[in-house]
């Protein structure tokens, strides 16, 4: 997916050894996916697989790890599952039209704004 190859070095930068920030960009790109599917009229597991291999590829996880992560994120989807995510996914969503009208600060921003505000909660 494009959206991986010119945002995660460029726009995200997250340490990729630190778990949390690596589920928090999963979520956030996966709300993305959703965006860019809804506008392409992509099946469900269409995104469910771009996620898995976002995951596999940029994210590092294992095959089945990453599975598992996309998993997670859809049943995400559901606010009453987990929260945290839920809101990440649908900012992530949001970001999608960030991404497409070229607003890279502003992606940045928003992304780095949820990170903070993840890692001072927890």
């Amino acid at each position: 997916m494009n959206i991986t190859n010119t945002t995660i070095d460029k726009v995200f930068k997250i340490d990729s050894n630190d778990e949390q920030e690596k589920q928090i960009l999963g979520a956030y790109l996966f709300g993305m996916f959703n965006g860019l599917g809804h506008e392409k009229n992509s099946k469900p597991v269409d995104i469910q697989s771009a996620m898995i291999q976002v995951a596999n590829e940029n994210l590092s996880y294992s095959l089945e790890s990453a599975v598992q992560f996309s998993q997670f994120l859809i049943n995400s989807t559901d606010k009453d599952f987990h929260p945290t995510m839920f809101a990440i996914i649908h900012r992530g969503l949001e970001g999608y039209f960030m991404y497409k009208d070229d607003e890279n600060e502003k992606l940045s921003r928003d992304f780095h704004d949820i990170m903070e505000v993840v890692k001072e909660a927890t």
